[in-house]
């Protein structure tokens, strides 16, 4: 079939039941990694339909980071991926680089907008990799860790988010504000100290197969000395005291400290790989994607999250 022009316009809170169905009967698995509902209304939320219908949604958003991600995309099975961006980055740009947005990115769940992203100037920015455990066996435990670990309080949190960013590159940085949602919705939020001293932090969400750790980070100055293992030996123990059966997370392919220390605790590849794309917003922006090598991070849903069109 011939497709004509797409609509594109703002999504509004009437929208949302219209937004629901498309991801209820999309097939193709979809970006779906925020909290998009609040989100109606915004500029960078869009709305693409053909012949009055919706056939796609987009939202973008920056999160005190100069790289604005796409949080969720989903798009009908009958309308070209193509079709779709030339419609809808028009509108999409220009309310980004007014947030600040020096950049956009966009994870390919599914792997089927990367040639339309590549056609349209965007690069490859990562290969992420999705690890699970799905046993009870843990590598002996370190003696005399000179280090403590504990839940996460909401004073922590501007400690946290100031480790996040010295321990992800841009790209990847998550807002002092975001990381207090994550901690009011985690299933588990710890955090490492050493003299009194905020040294690292691991995060998991709940997930449709247990849980999903979205975060794992340790200050530069505190790599490489054991902690990231302590932390996630800490947090594998609370989720099976909660009953948790399986455990993922997402790293970059080429983040080997990282995969080094989850194949140590019985983490092994699950789906395929994942890429993440990004294009310049602005013309004499440089991206530094250049990072420590004891931290992971999630952009993408869970397994079952991306399965669900979550």
């Amino acid at each position: 079939m011939a497709w004509g022009l797409l609509e594109i316009r703002p999504a509004v809170p009437a929208d949302e039941a219209a937004i629901r169905r498309l991801l209820g009967r999309n097939a193709r698995p979809c970006v779906r990694s925020w909290w998009w509902e609040e989100y109606l209304g915004a500029e960078t939320f869009l709305l693409a339909l053909a012949d009055g219908d919706p056939v796609g949604a987009l939202l973008a958003l920056p999160d005190d980071s100069p790289v604005a991600w796409v949080r969720l995309g989903v798009l009908a099975p009958e309308i070209p991926a193509g079709l779709w961006l030339d419609a809808a980055l028009p509108y999409l740009e220009p309310p980004l680089r007014a947030l600040g947005a020096r950049a956009l990115a966009w994870t390919d769940v599914g792997g089927w907008m990367g040639e339309a992203l590549r056609a349209r100037g965007f690069r490859p920015l990562a290969r992420l990799v999705t690890l699970m455990k799905d046993d009870r066996q843990l590598p002996p435990r370190p003696p005399g860790a000179p280090w403590t670990i504990r839940p996460a309080r909401a004073e922590d949190i501007p400690a946290v988010a100031r480790l996040d960013h010295d321990a992800f590159s841009p790209p990847w940085w998550f807002s002092a504000a975001t990381l207090e949602r994550i901690r009011e919705e985690a299933t588990c939020f710890l955090v490492a100290e050493r003299d009194g001293l905020l040294i690292g932090y691991v995060e998991a969400r709940p997930a449709d197969h247990g849980a999903h750790i979205g975060r794992l980070a340790v200050a530069p100055p505190f790599q490489r000395q054991g902690v990231g293992g302590f932390l996630l030996r800490t947090v594998l123990l609370r989720l099976w005291e909660q009953g948790v059966a399986e455990v993922t997370l997402n790293t970059q392919e080429d983040n080997v400290a990282s995969q080094r220390l989850y194949r140590q605790f019985g983490f092994h590849p699950v789906g395929p790989r994942i890429v993440a794309w990004w294009r310049v917003l602005v013309d004499e922006y440089q991206l530094s994607v250049e990072r420590p090598q004891q931290s992971t991070c999630s952009s993408v849903p869970s397994p079952d999250d991306r399965a669900q069109g979550r």
